[in-house]
């Protein structure tokens, strides 16, 4: 099972982070393996990094952790991280957001289907075409596939 879980409870539809511990428990009861996505609700948590990850980690029943991960040195501090290791500053002073973002082409027609598929209300519809609030926005995808126009690029 792939619960999306995060201390924000970002990309969590219809529920809370509770109600996401809680189904977690449940699956873990009956004896599923849980791996927690988007631990940091898609790059919005890197400044709280170990704070978010250590958060994912403790909830009972939580077997893995996927953390993307594009360098090395990134590598190493989630190594770091996991092994509950001493990280210096440097390590952690590298760590960068994602260079993805979500794109809307010209292409666009308002259709709104992507706006109401968003669990983050990231996505609005304005002078008849989406725009993207990337303060919102976690780049889940689930906009990407909906959209009738393939207006919608994640890149």
């Amino acid at each position: 099972i792939f619960p999306i879980i995060n201390k924000l409870g970002m990309g969590i539809i219809g529920g809370s982070v509770d109600d996401m511990v809680k189904a977690i428990s449940e699956g873990h009861k009956a004896g599923k393996g849980l791996y927690a996505m988007k631990a940091l609700a898609g790059g919005h948590l890197i400044d709280q990094l170990e704070e978010s990850l250590n958060f994912v980690r403790n909830i009972k029943g939580i077997s893995s952790v996927a953390v993307g991960m594009v360098s090395s040195e990134e590598l190493e501090l989630n190594l770091k991280i996991f092994n509950d290791e001493e990280i210096s500053q440097d390590l952690l002073t590298q760590k960068a957001k994602p260079n993805k973002r979500l794109f809307i082409l010209s292409l666009c027609k308002g259709c709104g289907t992507c706006v109401k598929t968003c669990p983050n209300n990231a996505l609005s519809l304005e002078n008849g075409k989406a725009v993207v609030d990337y303060k919102l926005c976690i780049l889940c995808g689930y906009c990407n596939p909906v959209c009738p126009e393939f207006a919608i690029r994640l890149i």
